[in-house]
């Protein structure tokens, strides 16, 4: 390896792992600004869907899952499955994912019951279909769960070669559906988030350097894309101009992380927020609620003391909350899907 080409493929390289832990933490930054500004001009912080506020939330809309799903990809090469004995990996799985996954969503459920009670019966049933389709933020959970659960065929037949991780984007990629329709364990969503994910996995296997050269080609590339996709949102009808499976979402979501996991800088608060992700991810929500409403009741309707303050909440409070679960055997692995 030449000592101007940067290395993304060794996986005792603690750099490199500095890196993905700053692309996480980005990730959830993003994940964190989209919840407290709002997907609707209805929701969160009210902004118009036709403001600028809100084109800049869809123009990141092509990063914010697809870099961790990317992330996945990256991190499962590290410790992939081993496809004569895939039951350890899977148990694993399940233990990580869908014991959080039930937690959340129920304790999510609950809340929401006490704000819009219903009959008990319906509420069961409501529940019980929350479970197994998508279901607010929990759709990626049971997306990546999905995508976990057929790793072990994935990595007998396609997985292990690079055109094999082609095919694998390739097809995923023609599946993704444009909209969000609620689907039985978020199938939709799966296929969206399993290019980005494949890509990862293909980037730490298949893509021993970037080179200067290659840097500056992908560089090049996302920019026009970037370029092209704000374009679409500011022109076209909201909402219209990011839309899942399009060839930028394609080109966008792959390229960023494969960039920032080489050359991201290594931001110590992002790093610590990386390592705290997936308790963000699981509890962000309830923060960012509890903080408007508070800001709320005492009488403050400052944009930016809401958005400053939502995204602080949104980020601390897991991360305390987290340090609190983990000291218990039993809080650790319900809600945190730990040993």
């Amino acid at each position: 390896m030449s000592s101007t080409a940067l290395s993304i493929a060794t996986p005792t390289a603690p750099k490199a792992i500095d890196r993905v832990q700053v692309t996480r933490g980005l990730a959830c930054l993003l994940l964190v600004l989209f919840h407290v500004v709002g997907g609707k001009a209805d929701d969160g912080l009210r902004i118009a869907d036709d403001g600028i506020g809100r084109q800049v939330l869809d123009i990141l809309l092509y990063l914010r899952m697809p870099l961790f799903a990317f992330i996945s990809g990256y991190v499962y090469t590290l410790k992939p499955l081993d496809p004569a004995r895939p039951r350890p990996f899977i148990e694993g799985k399940l233990r990580r994912l869908a014991l959080p996954l039930l937690s959340a969503t129920t304790i999510f459920y609950i809340v929401a019951l006490a704000r819009t009670p219903m009959p008990p019966i319906d509420a069961a049933i409501g529940l019980l279909h929350a479970y197994v389709f998508s279901y607010e933020i929990y759709w990626f959970l049971q997306a990546m769960l999905l995508i976990f659960l057929l790793l072990p065929l994935l990595e007998r037949y396609l997985l292990g070669s690079p055109i094999g991780c082609a095919v694998a984007i390739a097809v995923t990629f023609l599946l993704t559906v444009p909209a969000e329709p609620l689907d039985f364990l978020s199938i939709n969503g799966a296929m969206f988030l399993a290019p980005f994910f494949f890509i990862g996995v293909a980037a730490r296997r298949f893509v021993p350097e970037l080179t200067p050269r290659l840097t500056l080609i992908l560089l090049a590339v996302l920019i026009i894309a970037f370029a092209l996709h704000a374009s679409n949102v500011v022109t076209m009808p909201p909402h219209m101009g990011a839309r899942r499976g399009t060839l930028l979402s394609l080109l966008i979501g792959g390229i960023t992380p494969l960039l920032m996991v080489a050359y991201a800088p290594r931001i110590a608060m992002l790093g610590r927020i990386g390592r705290s992700s997936f308790a963000i991810f699981l509890f962000h929500i309830f923060f960012i609620v509890a903080m408007r409403m508070l800001l709320v009741k005492i009488g403050i309707d400052n944009f930016t003391i809401h958005l400053i303050a939502g995204l602080s909440a949104a980020i601390i409070g897991p991360m305390l909350l987290e340090t609190v679960l983990t000291k218990t055997k039993l809080t650790r692995r319900v809600f945190l899907g730990l040993r």
